[in-house]
Parts: structure tokens; C-alpha cells; sequence
């Protein structure tokens, strides 16, 4: 990820943080996509995570991560925005987790370099 690529998105991370906290600027879009338990499995599947792992990548519980996928529970704040970020971007906040998606085979994932 080149440096201008991350500084938007820590910005938009900053932007979300202080929306989250009720401390938004004027004129601060807000843009939500809803973060189901559908969305979350679907978000881990595809990155290619056990759910262990999801769980550290987005420095949730284990348990966390099991009840948003089975609906009990729903991320909030922070995590919620992560998992979207996830969604989009999954290779950037596996990369940043220390984990590397799996490969073809079944296995553990490899440690990022």
C-alpha cells in the first residue's frame, strides 16, 4: 500500500472515529453498511480465516466473533468499521494482523513476513 493510499485511510478511520464519539466535523458524510452476521462470516470466508483468526486481526475474542456470526451480537464502533474495512480490503488488515491468508490447501495460514 503505497503512503498516500494509507494516510486516506487513516483519515477516514480518524473521520469515523470522531463520528463514532459524536465529535464529527461539519460536513462529515456518513456512509454505514450494515454489519450482519452474514456479513461478518462472509467477510471471514473470504479473507480465508478461521475464526480465530479473524479474531485476532480485528482484536475481537474469540467468543466475540462467534457471536456476531451466529447473530447474538453485532460488532459496534470500531470493530464494525474493521470488518467493513476487511471487506473491501482484506489483504491490508491481514498483513497488519501478522497473518497471511491460506493457501489452496487446508492448513494453518502462514506468519506474514
Amino acid at each position: 500500500m503505497k503512503a498516500k493510499e494509507f494516510d486516506a485511510l487513516m483519515a477516514g478511520l480518524d473521520d469515523a472515529l470522531a463520528f463514532a464519539k459524536k465529535d464529527a466535523k461539519p460536513g462529515t458524510r456518513e456512509h454505514r453498511v450494515e454489519v450482519t452476521r452474514g456479513f461478518v462470516a462472509e467477510t471471514r470466508l473470504k479473507a480465508g480465516l478461521t475464526q480465530e483468526e479473524f479474531a485476532k486481526a480485528t482484536g475481537a475474542s474469540l467468543g466475540a466473533v462467534r457471536k456476531w456470526e451466529r447473530g447474538e451480537r453485532a460488532p459496534s464502533g470500531a470493530a464494525a468499521m474493521l470488518v467493513r474495512i476487511m471487506a473491501r480490503a482484506p489483504e491490508l488488515v491481514i498483513e497488519e494482523a501478522g497473518l497471511k491468508r491460506r493457501s489452496a490447501k487446508r492448513g494453518a495460514p502462514e506468519k506474514a513476513a
